[in-house]
């Protein structure tokens, strides 16, 4: 009896939702974790068969990530960016930081990932667009204070091991009267309550092989390294951070078929946003997204 008890007690420890606290490793384990994972494999780069690193490559990336996430598009042709110095934190394949320069913005792009700033960079040589780019950590941001006009990052400051930090350097380095746009995964949301912790952590049994926070971890392409950082916020927990802030205002974006497994297999395309998940993702999607003041 003890021991079956024991084994229930485990079983309920493990499925204790934690989704921000990441102490197991230190700082600099996280980052050589985020290094390697994506280094292997930059985000979003495994949506074209075309030769990597080519025009041809890089417009079928574009038009895979702006046809599952159209509201991006809008987005980005929201912001007034001409002749305004634009600093984007995570740049990655370099999609969103290349929209932003079509815009009109002074380009600059950090990113802890070498590789990342290596492909962005060839990616504007070949569309003859000019970004100035910085190996770095957004938690020691490389600016000077009050020097940025806009600054943007679109699912990367969930992966630092100092959000909150991350959020105090992006108000340090703004310009009084600057803008931030800012997007992290949202707690309150379908893929996770459906897909990560129902589906995967529990009915397939992943509570048996890790804690939730690898198997939040295991969500980012190629879904092998469990060691990197992958928080999930509420939205007043988010928000909260936006203190220093004004006019931060909030909203939740993103569901598409695809984000809800086993219900993705009645939709002809996983991939293609219909108009009821828009609605139910603007309650439930994957992301809160924020824009703020200085």
């Amino acid at each position: 009896m003890a021991i079956l008890t024991d084994k229930f007690l485990q079983f309920l420890g493990k499925l204790k939702i934690n989704t921000r606290d990441f102490n197991s490793l230190s700082k600099k384990n996280f980052n050589d974790e985020a290094i390697k994972n994506w280094s292997e494999s930059p985000c979003g780069s495994n949506y074209s068969e075309k030769e990597f690193m080519t025009r041809e490559y890089f417009d079928e990336i574009e038009r895979h990530r702006y046809f599952t996430h159209p509201w991006i598009v809008d987005t980005i042709n929201s912001f007034n960016l001409r002749g305004k110095k634009v600093l984007e934190i995570g740049c990655g394949m370099g999609t969103d930081h290349l929209a932003m320069a079509r815009k009109g913005g002074i380009m600059h792009a950090i990113d802890l990932i070498p590789r990342n700033l290596e492909v962005t960079q060839k990616r504007f040589k070949i569309h003859r667009y000019k970004t100035r780019v910085t190996i770095g950590d957004a938690e020691f941001l490389p600016y000077a204070s009050n020097t940025m006009d806009f600054i943007y990052s679109f699912g990367v400051l969930h992966h630092s091991p100092d959000t909150e930090k991350t959020i105090s350097e992006v108000h340090r380095v703004l310009k009084p009267g600057g803008r931030c746009y800012i997007t992290v995964y949202n707690k309150h949301s379908i893929f996770f309550w459906w897909t990560i912790y129902f589906w995967n952590f529990i009915l397939k049994g992943g509570w048996k092989k890790r804690t939730l926070q690898q198997q939040l971890s295991l969500i980012e392409y190629p879904n092998i390294n469990p060691n990197m950082v992958t928080r999930l916020y509420r939205k007043k927990e988010f928000k909260k951070l936006f203190s220093q802030f004004k006019n931060a205002t909030q909203s939740i974006k993103h569901l598409i078929p695809a984000d809800i497994v086993y219900f993705s297999s009645f939709f002809r395309d996983p991939f293609k946003p219909t108009h009821f998940l828009k609605r139910l993702g603007d309650r439930l999607g994957w992301y809160i997204a924020i824009e703020a003041t200085k």
